[in-house]
């Protein structure tokens, strides 16, 4: 039996820090390397959903020489909050401990400055072709393509340069990446943005999923999810102002609509990738119109 702790990537603002993570009994997934083929990737996608979460358990938390006990939850998820007493933006490490086991894990958080500007972004069809829209592709991809062999979007390099555009030719530094993916992919896309040399940020995912049944509705849309966690973000950096970026596939344009209305003095800009099978024209026009009453540009992309 394998057991392990996934430590998230956390966020930092200027007092304190949040983590959060996964404790498993039983977790088999290896590291992913350019020669697996597909039946490799499809028992590396199986294993993901088949992980099972250890519950109630003490795990030690210990950030800039500050230890915190927390316990998991019934679904082997913890989160803990320490104050950090650092001053230098940038990433940081911090460390698991196991007591059972005597292990310990390695990961790392974020600590951002309150006044450079943020990049909230989507994934799937945002930087990642998903085919999130079309069901029997999007599962293919998932069943059978690895961090290796999954595709960015065809211009991604024009992703950023527009990003650099609208934040006034200044490149940010600070992303924070909200998907309705699960955490059972977060090794996937740690690895996909590494390989792909994509912006390193942190993760903003969905609760973990069990079973193959869940695998299949993976990545369903729950409109509560991106729209809380952007504004969580918010509220966390009240400083910070913050760019935009989704797809017309799903329902970005909605909640980023709602995250402006509310929130539009904190909003440098909107960004939507045009996906070539969705024709929406009308709507992504009614969007932009919305939008740019409250005197915050809107552009798009391929």
């Amino acid at each position: 039996m394998e057991s392990k702790i996934v430590g998230y990537r956390g966020i930092a603002n200027s007092d304190r820090v949040i983590i959060s993570g996964h404790a498993f009994e039983k977790h088999k997934v290896r590291d992913v390397h350019p020669h697996h083929g597909r039946r490799r990737n499809l028992k590396q996608t199986i294993r993901r959903f088949r992980a099972k979460p250890l519950k109630m358990t003490a795990i030690d938390v210990t950030i800039n020489g500050t230890t915190k006990r927390v316990r998991t939850n019934k679904k082997g998820f913890f989160t803990c909050e320490v104050i950090h007493g650092l001053k230098e933006s940038g990433w940081y490490p911090y460390e698991l401990y196991w007591k059972r086991n005597d292990k310990r894990f390695a990961s790392e958080f974020y600590l951002s400055d309150h006044h450079e500007t943020g990049v909230i972004s989507d994934i799937d069809d945002t930087l990642l072709v998903s085919h999130s829209t079309r069901l029997i592709r999007k599962i293919v991809l998932q069943l059978f393509r690895n961090a290796y062999t999954r595709k960015t979007i065809p211009f991604v390099k024009n992703w950023h340069a527009y990003i650099k555009d609208m934040n006034d030719t200044s490149a940010p530094r600070d992303f924070f990446y909200v998907s309705n993916s699960e955490w059972n992919l977060y090794d996937f896309l740690v690895d996909f943005f590494s390989i792909n040399e994509l912006q390193k940020g942190v993760f903003f995912l969905q609760n973990l999923k069990k079973g193959l049944r869940d695998l299949i509705s993976s990545g369903k849309v729950h409109h509560n999810h991106k729209q809380k966690s952007i504004e969580f973000l918010l509220r966390f950096y009240p400083e910070k102002k913050f760019i935009l970026v989704g797809d017309n596939g799903q329902k970005d344009m909605e909640i980023y609509y709602e995250i402006v209305s509310k929130f539009h003095d904190r909003i440098k800009g909107v960004m939507i990738r045009k996906l070539a099978y969705i024709k929406n024209e009308k709507l992504i026009q009614s969007f932009k119109e919305k939008i740019n009453h409250f005197d915050v540009p809107f552009l798009t992309f391929h």
